[in-house]
């Protein structure tokens, strides 16, 4: 329900505001309701999520791989038995901050 999402949503907002900073060339991202959370999105399409299972991103694979390789991210599932959703890593920890996550996935390069 929008009301129980609601905190998502500003949530994601506030980080999708940080990435905007932090990377130029990400341009405008609108955030809206989904599911029970929010979700961020670039021309349309989901770039990130932000639900009661964590934080998502949709990421290039290399940049997936070493993530999850390296313990910092896990695959994304909404649900249980849902399927993988292979384009995204999750950051399970629901407190993570916005700009230690986008630290993550763009690594040190520097704003551009």
């Amino acid at each position: 329900s929008p009301q129980i999402a609601h905190p998502y949503l500003t949530q994601l907002e506030q980080l999708a505001g940080e990435w905007m900073k932090f990377d130029r060339s990400v341009g405008a991202i609108e955030c809206r309701h989904f599911f029970s959370g929010a979700a961020a999105y670039r021309d349309g399409a989901i770039v990130a999520s932000l639900t009661p299972v964590g934080l998502a991103f949709k990421v290039p694979a290399e940049v997936r791989d070493r993530l999850i390789e390296n313990g910092e991210a896990t695959p994304l599932r909404y649900f249980p038995n849902s399927p993988i959703k292979t384009d995204y890593v999750l950051f399970p920890e629901a407190d993570i901050e916005a700009s230690e996550a986008v630290h993550h996935i763009l690594g040190d390069r520097p704003p551009s």
